[in-house]
């Protein structure tokens, strides 16, 4: 009979539900059991901390009655009468209800004045809290019984002070424990009310009670002896906030109430509680447990059998189609809806198996793709330098068949191709397989033998297990015929621009030309007599081709005889405008400058960065023909490469520009002027650019033109040097 897998599986589950049950019920009864206990422990022992520091505040806030009352003004007073020092006493009285008498003694202890005539004249100077108050204390006694009253009582003392200081008397007030006892009632009165029974006490440092419902224990019973509970235990137990052992069916917790300013005895703060009611909420937990354990294993006895029955047949259908499934048969599969897990269990092996299809197809498709793709892939193992994908693409640039590489290492790749060995050395390959993480795009130059291709690259590390970056992906494409075609459009480009800049060039010879050609003419027609006045029109021509010339030069090559020096810019700029001040007068054009008063200086030619601020000024003066205003800043700022460059802004509000005049603005000879050779704007803006600086500008017709300049603080980097 248990051969079967049936019966097996029944007398199993009986077996798995008995035993842990068994194992969670005595498990969760005794958590549970030792949780209620800690509960109430903490409760209790909450609730004596919680005592002794209300008896604790009561202590300190009578100190604090007295000592406020010892500097009554009529007290300290020696000239007071004795009766009006009595009406203070009785007004304290009033004032204080739980005092039940007053006396005040003078500097030798005896009794000067009180509400209690009987006491007057009484030497009290051996009385200890007497000698504290000599000694400039406020404090108050531990109980005793009054011989005088001949019933427990605490008795407060406080110094008193005349104007200079010095000790003149003592005032002391006493009490009875009757507010004492009313607050340890009314605790008493809550852990009642709370169905646990028990009291609340209070005992000295030797275990006396100074403080119990009952009244007749006062100073009379001793709870360490009665209980036997040492001292040393509560001191244990306080110091371990733990509960005290039953004792005579009792509960008992302590706190400690330590000595305070005034008061320097130690009272235990206790709590009492009937073991019988403090612990019944656990008996009722345990009979609980039996009782609802009992019924569930009865009903899983009987469950047990179904259960067993209804869970074979859907599993053995699933068994049954894994089994088609793993001999390659996808038709014909056949499931059984049982219960929900069971249910999930077929619906997730139908998506296992349609992910298992699309993982298929999808495969095969990227394998298409790779192969198929212009760009070249290929795929490497950081750790052992092994090829794992070599594509198609890879075969024609480096003219290697793809099953000569695969799993094979790099080295050996590099005997078969001289071109992927000057690829590895110009990308630098074995570096970047070092490297832990990596996404870098980069174009390099791998010339072999007599050919010569340019590769654009893409590298990146790819994820494999756990997050490591163990392959490393690159994919690359052959630019060769793009820079190939670049550069002849480049050339065609330059041939348009040199065009261009003939015919304008010619263009602007010819018309001083003509003028000299026929100044000579008329020379020669006047037997070689001429004009001064027609002299002075050839010369001013012939200046003007030079000017022309040279400034067409200065385009062609702006490095000729340049001496770098230190320039500061607030410095140049200032100089400039103290130039231009009277010419900007007779203009009626005002200026204003806001400069940052503390740029570095950076090495440049100052002959053409002066240049430059004079041209742009100039023209700024020369779009102003009626008046304006003229503005130029100064400030440190960061470019698009957060480098640190200087930022100079001219503004001025004349005519402005046009969007036709704005697309043409440093095209060489273009000028809106009719004596200007349309080269200044231009040689600005190549003087800017040669320091890898930039010029921006914005206009608006009749409202003026800004001309930003950045140049940068450190000079041009190497790197743009070579852009440029």
């Amino acid at each position: 009979m248990f051969r079967t897998l049936r019966a097996k599986l029944l007398i199993v589950f009986i077996l798995i539900t008995f035993i842990p049950m068994s194992a969670v019920g005595v498990i969760s009864h005794t958590l549970q059991k030792q949780e209620i206990t800690n509960n109430i422990e903490r409760l209790i022992s909450l609730q004596s901390y919680s005592l002794t520091k209300e008896v604790q505040r009561f202590i300190e806030e009578k100190l604090m009655d007295v000592a406020y009352f010892a500097q009554n003004p009529v007290l300290i007073d020696p000239e007071s009468t004795e009766l009006e020092v009595r009406e203070q006493l009785y007004t304290f009285l009033d004032t204080h209800d739980i005092y039940g008498s007053i006396i005040l003694l003078d500097e030798e202890g005896v009794v000067t004045a009180g509400v209690e005539t009987s006491v007057i004249g009484q030497d009290l100077s051996e009385r200890e809290w007497f000698q504290k108050a000599l000694d400039g204390e406020t404090s108050m006694s531990d109980l005793y019984v009054s011989p005088v009253l001949n019933e427990p009582m605490l008795v407060l003392a406080a110094p008193i002070y005349n104007a200079e200081d010095e000790l003149i008397g003592v005032v002391s007030p006493s009490f009875k424990l009757g507010f004492v006892y009313d607050m340890l009632q009314n605790y008493t009165v809550e852990q009642q009310e709370a169905g646990w029974g028990g009291y609340t006490f209070i005992l000295n440092s030797e275990g006396d009670v100074v403080g119990h419902p009952d009244g007749e224990k006062l100073l009379t019973a001793n709870y360490f002896e009665q209980k036997n509970i040492p001292r040393e235990t509560v001191e244990e137990l306080i110091n371990n906030y733990e509960v005290a052992e039953t004792v005579d069916g009792e509960v008992y917790s302590f706190s400690t109430m330590h000595p305070i300013p005034g008061f320097d005895h130690v009272w235990y703060v206790g709590i009492a509680m009937e073991e019988s009611e403090l612990y019944a909420p656990l008996n009722g937990l345990l009979i609980g447990y039996l009782v609802v354990f009992s019924m569930v294993l009865i009903i899983l006895t009987f469950v047990a059998y179904g259960l067993s029955k209804y869970l074979l047949r859907p599993i053995g259908h699933l068994i049954e189609t894994t089994k088609r499934m793993a001999a390659g048969s996808r038709d014909n599969q056949q499931f059984v809806n049982a219960y929900e897990e069971v249910n999930q269990l077929n619906e997730t092996f139908k998506q296992m198996t349609m992910e298992l299809d699309e993982r298929e197809t999808y495969q095969k498709k990227a394998v298409g793709v790779i192969e198929a793709t212009d760009n070249g892939v290929i795929a490497i193992d950081r750790e052992t330098k092994q090829l794992t994908l070599f594509n198609r693409k890879c075969e024609e640039i480096f003219d290697v068949p793809k099953n000569d590489v695969i799993d094979k290492t790099i080295e050996h790749l590099m005997d078969e191709s001289p071109h992927f060995e000057s690829l590895v050395e110009k990308s630098h390959l074995f570096e970047l397989l070092d490297k832990e993480e990596i996404v870098t795009q980069f174009e390099v130059d791998c010339p072999s033998g007599g050919s010569h291709k340019t590769l654009f690259l893409s590298v990146t590390t790819l994820p494999g297990a756990e997050n490591a970056h163990d392959e490393l992906l690159i994919v690359f494409y052959d630019l060769t015929e793009k820079r190939k075609m670049e550069k002849e459009l480049l050339r065609s480009e330059k041939l348009k621009v040199a065009g261009e800049m003939s015919a304008g060039f010619a263009h602007e010879i010819r018309n001083p030309l003509t003028t000299i050609k026929g100044f000579i003419k008329l020379f020669d027609e006047q037997d070689g007599k001429m004009n001064p006045k027609y002299y002075k029109l050839v010369m001013d021509e012939i200046d003007r081709v030079t000017k022309i010339v040279n400034e067409l030069l200065n385009i062609a090559n702006p490095n000729v005889c340049e001496e770098k020096t230190k320039v500061n810019i607030d410095r140049m700029l200032e100089n400039i405008l103290t130039l231009y001040e009277g010419h900007m007068n007779r203009h009626h054009i005002k200026s204003e400058t806001f400069l940052h008063g503390s740029l570095p200086d950076i090495e440049a030619d100052s002959n053409k960065l002066k240049q430059v601020f004079i041209n742009l000024i100039q023209n700024g003066i020369e779009a102003m023909p009626d008046g304006g205003q003229m503005n130029i800043h100064t400030k440190l700022g960061h470019s698009e490469n957060s480098e640190e460059v200087i930022v100079i802004r001219i503004e001025d509000t004349g005519e402005g520009m046009d969007k036709d005049t704005m697309d043409k603005l440093g095209t060489p000879f273009f000028t809106t002027k009719e004596t200007g050779t349309g080269l200044g704007l231009t040689t600005s803006f190549r003087v800017i650019e040669e320091m890898t600086g930039t010029i921006k500008v914005s206009s608006t017709q009749e409202k003026g033109t800004v001309f930003t300049i950045s140049i940068p603080v450190h000079g041009p980097s190497v790197e743009r040097q070579n852009k440029h």
